[in-house]
């Protein structure tokens, strides 16, 4: 028998491959704001009711990624946006334990040494230890990760000769499960990467499932 959750995931993961609309409301305002790094050709929308977050909490969440490949480690950050379901959304909630959704999204240019090393694998592990083999690392270095549970993983790729992932997982965050939805890429040539994270804890997310869906499926990568 299939697991209840898993069938539930299923249909959001399923939600990558579907082709992103500019879906407008009937009438009145457009029911989604679009989100762009004009540079990179960088897209993403999300419900017009969603709240950017200010730019100063941005850096503050940055600065949690210094380590992360994701962050100072990997390169330097080029562009970066966050969007909230909520008009005060904190520095501490835009990468896990948030009550509304939230998607946070970076480019960055790669340092050197980086490059060699972008496998599929580390796009899966580049914000949290996703592999078997990251969080058997991460907990014989003591940390305490608790309530994984792997929901779908595809191979991405695209008409730019772009190429990535899409993870969905939880884990969980002050004692209970919160659901991450990474999609990571990089171009043709590795020197860039492109992240794309949407994440709230899992009754939130499973009662923002449809928005979710249109957020992760919209993003776009063409590149510079």
């Amino acid at each position: 028998m299939q697991h209840p959750r898993r069938a539930v995931w299923g249909a959001v993961a399923a939600g990558l491959v579907m082709l992103a609309g500019g879906a407008l409301s009937a009438c009145g305002a457009p029911a989604y704001t679009y989100v762009a790094d004009k540079t990179d050709n960088t897209y993403f929308k999300v419900p017009s009711s969603w709240h950017q977050v200010n730019a100063q909490f941005v850096t503050e969440a940055q600065i949690l990624l210094t380590k992360s490949f994701a962050g100072a480690a990997g390169g330097s950050l080029e562009w970066s946006r966050a969007f909230a379901d909520t008009a005060s959304p904190s520095a501490e909630t835009l990468l896990d334990a948030s009550s509304n959704p939230v998607v946070y999204a970076s480019v960055q240019n790669m340092k050197l040494s980086l490059r060699g090393e972008l496998s599929f694998n580390v796009m899966r592990d580049l914000l949290f230890p996703v592999t078997p083999a990251a969080r058997e690392e991460a907990a014989a270095a003591g940390e305490k990760l608790e309530g994984f549970e792997s929901i779908g993983y595809t191979l991405l790729t695209n008409k730019y000769d772009m190429r990535g992932i899409n993870e969905v997982f939880e884990y969980d965050v002050g004692g209970q499960p919160n659901a991450f939805d990474l999609t990571v890429l990089t171009n043709p040539q590795t020197t860039k990467l492109y992240l794309l994270l949407v994440q709230c804890y899992q009754t939130c997310f499973l009662a923002h499932e449809s928005q979710i869906i249109a957020v992760a499926s919209s993003f776009t990568v063409r590149g510079s």
